[in-house]
């Protein structure tokens, strides 16, 4: 759908014509039902431990204050699942960018479940089925419409949608269709299974382990809260606001690529390299995403690094083979 048909789609509904049949959802979407209502359940538990522990947090933070100990458990739990979704979720599962023998994957599975943005299984299903209806009814989080295809005439509800209000819509991606190589990987069913057992890890158990072990039960404390749940819940928000700022704010390198994808520096900060959206939705099984000095892909230098290590293997570059190709192209002509 072009942004042309956007603005169209949306006079209509300022026209009040907004009672016209939506389009038909594509294959691969289950809309309402039991399944539905347990994804909307565990959204809301999950947000609901975020927001308040994140309230927490700060409130700890500004009252008791913060040593060195939060800070460095901030940064390197940060670090960690950042790294996890970028490399593990997103490159390794759901683009099979590169593969890895087993310990590898599972310490780097470890790190992807760690993120507590879902199970690996559904965000691979979601993510997957994003880049298949891209901007277009079925897509899961656009800030351009939502998954039955109404288009959004309000900035604030499509930013809030895209971000994470997705997550409680009324349709679930059906994995059967989307992830069937997921389902059968025990290792990606072993970490779906135990996701809880990662969360608690993640915002809990490992900040209280380092804070306890540097600074006592005071940093403990500040640790969980500061460190765990408020760490977890903007890393959780970088990662969200990809799917709303990375089609809305930025450079398109890639005119070709059928979608209204776009590179956001800032966000390629944040995420270690995932805010080169466009460059990703041009060539999706692209390990390193960089095509030029500013562009910044730490989640694809270390994915190089590890490949030179001899830890990871059939590491895929695509854009190198298309621009090989085309200047074979050229030089044939």
């Amino acid at each position: 759908m072009s942004v042309a048909s956007y603005d169209d789609h949306a006079a209509l509904i300022n026209e009040n014509l907004h009672n016209q049949p939506l389009p038909p959802l594509p294959r691969g979407i289950i809309v309402g039902g039991p399944k539905v209502r347990a994804k909307q359940r565990e959204s809301m538990l999950l947000f609901f431990i975020f927001m308040s522990g994140s309230i927490a947090g700060v409130y700890w933070a500004v009252t008791q204050g913060l040593s060195w100990v939060e800070w460095s458990m901030f940064a390197l739990g940060y670090t960690v699942t950042t790294l996890g979704l970028g490399i593990t979720v997103h490159r390794m599962l759901v683009h099979r960018s590169f593969k890895c023998g087993p310990v590898v994957k599972f310490v780097l599975c470890a790190m992807g479940q760690l993120t507590c943005q879902g199970s690996l299984l559904k965000w691979v299903g979601n993510h997957r089925r994003h880049h298949l209806y891209t901007d277009d009814v079925g897509d899961c989080h656009s800030p351009h419409i939502d998954s039955h295809g109404r288009p959004f005439t309000n900035k604030l509800r499509a930013w809030m949608y895209a971000n994470n209000g997705w997550l409680f819509d009324d349709t679930l991606t059906d994995n059967d269709v989307f992830a069937k190589d997921m389902l059968d990987d025990k290792m990606v069913m072993f970490f779906t299974r135990t996701r809880w057992f990662w969360y608690f890890l993640s915002m809990v158990g490992f900040p209280a382990i380092w804070g306890y072990a540097f600074g006592g039960w005071h940093a403990m404390v500040g640790c969980i809260l500061f460190a765990g749940f408020l760490r977890t819940y903007l890393s959780v928000m970088a990662t969200a606001t990809v799917n709303s700022v990375c089609h809305k704010i930025g450079y398109r390198r890639f005119d070709d690529a059928q979608d209204q994808s776009t590179n956001n520096l800032i966000m390629t900060a944040l995420t270690f390299g995932e805010g080169l959206h466009n460059n990703h939705h041009r060539f999706p099984r692209d390990a390193y995403l960089s095509h030029a000095w500013y562009e910044f892909d730490l989640n694809g230098l270390i994915i190089m690094g590890l490949e030179k290590l001899g830890l990871v293997y059939d590491v895929v570059h695509a854009s190198k083979v298309h621009k090989a190709a085309q200047e074979q192209t050229k030089l044939a002509a």
